[in-house]
């Protein structure tokens, strides 16, 4: 009799054409959608290696996507010529690039890529919001060129740790809020080498946008990545955009798990990540206060239409502190439109900030970089020094919502006594 599998132990064995795989055990994956952006050093450096150093081409093309999310708008000629070695490239190989809709991790989710009990993999570890559709997102950090060359790649089968979340959230409390608890908690280690798989009725109840934003920074607590069993809400939102029906993997009774913890969402509170690194979380109540002088909204991690709508809402009918600067960056075009049409943003820059179109450029401080001595309370997926710009400035991370908040006041504030 075949042992009860995990979510994860189910998909690594259908994709190495095994009938069972445990904890521990070394297989070859061939993944169902390769992914990667493009970006100096990547594309450039696959060419190179594959035409000179292996002479082979990509193994198979159909199931790689690479988008244009970085370096938006060129600044120069120097970048532009790199886009367009990127598109001369992936049409030699066949590889279909996606360009003009917003930051990849995003789009794959509205263009439907994430399928439940599909394998995903990606040179980036902000791959890991697709998890919440039910699929499995590994970052292949050093080697992504392996299922490009090979269409397999080596992995250990990781353990699975199952998180049940109960209840729902407080006011002004969201999925940012609880990954930044879930760090606290955990640690820089506590997930190490795990995938932690979210259960219970928080997990049911909880909307897309959170889910993804929770997944965006699991990884820093030493995980593989995140999962969500897909159900009613992923599942009508891919037969949305897919015209198609999937099927659900869940785990089986019975399958073992490194161990389980539970989360009572109704308890939590706003939490931001101090400067001092991933796993510094901490109540929004032990540094409120705190000037800063820049905010950012956007990224892979918060840049959704909820995000700009809590935003908005916070700031409707309010400024922004004279000498900060708020900049808005929704993640996709579909979300800028929605939040456009639904008056977001019309709002947001009645308060004073400043909305660019979807980029990556804002997180990782090619663009509104901050200066020495400055505080930045941002959206973004980091915090650590020079992301933002100067090595001397600092990166408060938080919701949308307390972000919001601390642009009216010019420092660390509570959303909940705004909203």
């Amino acid at each position: 009799m075949k042992s009860p599998m995990t979510i994860c132990e189910k998909v690594l064995a259908r994709t190495s054409g095994k009938e069972h795989v445990a904890p521990g055990e070394f297989i070859w994956a061939e993944p169902d959608l390769v992914l990667m952006y493009d970006y100096p050093g990547l594309t450039d450096e696959f060419e190179r290696i594959m035409r000179d150093e292996l002479n082979v081409k990509v193994r198979c093309p159909d199931k790689c996507k690479i988008f244009i999310d970085h370096l938006l708008p060129p600044s120069g000629e120097k970048e532009a010529d790199f886009h367009h070695q990127t598109r001369r490239w992936t049409a030699e190989q066949g590889i279909e690039l996606i360009e003009n809709l917003g930051i990849g991790h995003q789009v794959a989710a509205e263009l439907g890529l994430a399928r439940p009990g599909g394998l995903i993999v990606h040179g980036d570890m902000h791959v890991q919001p697709l998890g919440a559709f039910g699929a499995l997102t590994i970052s292949l950090l050093t080697d992504l060129i392996t299922p490009y060359v090979l269409g397999k790649f080596w992995i250990e089968v990781p353990e699975t740790i199952r998180v049940v979340l109960k209840g729902t959230f407080p006011k002004g409390v969201s999925g940012r809020d609880l990954i930044h608890y879930i760090l606290q908690e955990f640690g820089p280690d506590g997930g190490l080498g795990a995938v932690l798989e979210f259960a219970g009725d928080g997990a049911e109840g909880m909307p897309i946008d959170d889910r993804m934003t929770l997944l965006s920074e699991i990884m820093f607590c030493g995980a593989y990545c995140g999962i969500f069993p897909a159900d009613e809400t992923s599942l009508g939102y891919l037969r949305e955009r897919t015209g198609s029906d999937f099927s659900p993997v869940h785990s089986d009774p019975g399958a073992k798990y490194r161990k389980t913890v539970e989360i009572d969402l109704s308890a939590l509170e706003p939490y931001v990540i101090a400067p001092s690194g991933m796993s510094d979380a901490k109540p929004v109540a032990d540094v409120t206060g705190v000037t800063v002088q820049q905010g950012y909204i956007g990224s892979c991690a918060s840049g959704r239409l909820s995000d700009l709508e809590i935003a908005a809402r916070i700031l409707n009918g309010k400024k922004i502190k004279e000498g900060f600067r708020l900049y808005i960056v929704p993640s996709s075009r579909e979300i800028m439109k929605k939040a456009i049409e639904s008056q977001a943003l019309a709002a947001l820059v009645e308060a004073g900030a400043f909305v660019s179109s979807p980029s990556c450029d804002y997180c990782y401080g090619k663009t509104q970089s901050l200066s020495a001595g400055e505080r930045a309370v941002s959206t973004g997926t980091l915090n650590v020094p020079g992301r933002m710009g100067s090595t001397k400035a600092e990166i408060y991370l938080a919701s949308a919502a307390t972000v919001a908040a601390s642009a009216i006041n010019g420092a660390i504030s509570d959303p909940r006594e705004l909203l």
